[in-house]
């Protein structure tokens, strides 16, 4: 019965928002009936929107913690995005259930529209095993874009714009006028994390850092361990890479950074055996305690703290 009503409303919704499939932020025809709150699913849009219409009229429509690239919207979450006068989601890379999910067009911003096609960065195919199990095969776009303060500032004003008019009057709290200092002071951050790397590099066990490394002018190299914490062994391939990427002093900054999961017993033999300190780097994805610029400016002070001197 769930899915039926959620047919049922979409289909309304979507007749509703025919007049405007743009996707911008003027009203349409019956979204005067819709909840005065904006949806969002990730950090990144969460932040965003609430720099554009204030925290108070911003709903959560996911849970916290859970990757983005895991969650699949229930028939509840479905229906809170649907009610509402606005859903902020970050696009098709970070969040994959969007392809199915049907939003309508008219009550959806995208924050991937922000971003050039030329920005994007795109990490090449390889195939691989664990453990001697059955290869299979990565690579594609990166989603992280908004790692980079470039590319978020961008971000930003493609949410004002699209949500400065949904919400008018009394239904609208005073949005803060700090994002932009705020976006400053985590570059600053990235500036003092490339000086104190000074040329060195960074092995990540994920990607996602590729985004703020080419903003920072920051080498970085990924191993793809896939470790996350599930006991499983980790890709054979990428072990014997980080062995020899360790073994280059002066390469590298004498960490391990993990954008994803940490895995302990992983990290306490990377520190044993290679020499690597093993460092968590928050890049802000899913919804949490707290919002992603925070989470993405502690990471990178606590992992400038991290890095070996020369």
């Amino acid at each position: 019965m769930g899915t039926a009503r959620n047919l049922l409303s979409l289909a309304a919704v979507i007749a509703l928002g025919c007049a405007d499939r743009s996707g911008s932020g003027n009203e349409v025809e019956g979204t005067a009936s819709s909840r005065p709150v904006v949806a969002v699913t990730s950090g990144p849009a969460e932040l965003l929107a609430a720099a554009a219409v204030g925290q108070a009229r911003v709903e959560r429509a996911a849970p916290s913690g859970v990757p983005l690239d895991r969650w699949r919207p229930d028939d509840g979450a479905l229906d809170a995005m649907i009610s509402a006068r606005r859903v902020v989601v970050l696009g098709d890379e970070a969040e994959p259930w969007l392809q199915r999910a049907g939003l309508p067009p008219s009550r959806t911003v995208r924050l991937d529209a922000a971003i050039p096609e030329a920005s994007w960065i795109e990490v090449g195919s390889f195939t691989h095993t664990h453990g001697g199990g059955e290869s299979h095969t990565h690579g594609g776009v990166v989603a992280e874009a908004w790692t980079d303060p470039d590319l978020l500032r961008a971000m930003a004003r493609r949410c004002e714009q699209q949500l400065g008019s949904v919400l008018e009057g009394s239904e609208a709290a005073a949005p803060p006028a700090a994002l932009d200092a705020r976006i400053d002071a985590y570059a600053a951050e990235l500036r003092a994390l490339a000086e104190a790397l000074d040329g060195r590099a960074l092995i990540a066990t994920h990607h996602g850092m590729e985004y703020l490394c080419r903003w920072a002018g920051i080498g970085l190299e990924v191993t793809e361990l896939e470790l996350d914490g599930s006991g499983a062994p980790p890709n054979d391939a990428a072990v014997r890479d980080l062995a020899e990427l360790a073994g280059q002093p002066g390469a590298h900054g004498g960490v391990l950074v993990w954008p994803g999961r940490l895995d302990p017993t992983f990290a306490e033999m990377a520190q044993q055996e290679l020499g690597l300190r093993s460092v968590d780097f928050d890049l802000g994805g899913p919804l949490s305690d707290g919002d992603t610029l925070t989470r993405l400016t502690q990471s990178a002070a606590r992992l400038r703290a991290a890095i070996a001197p020369e």
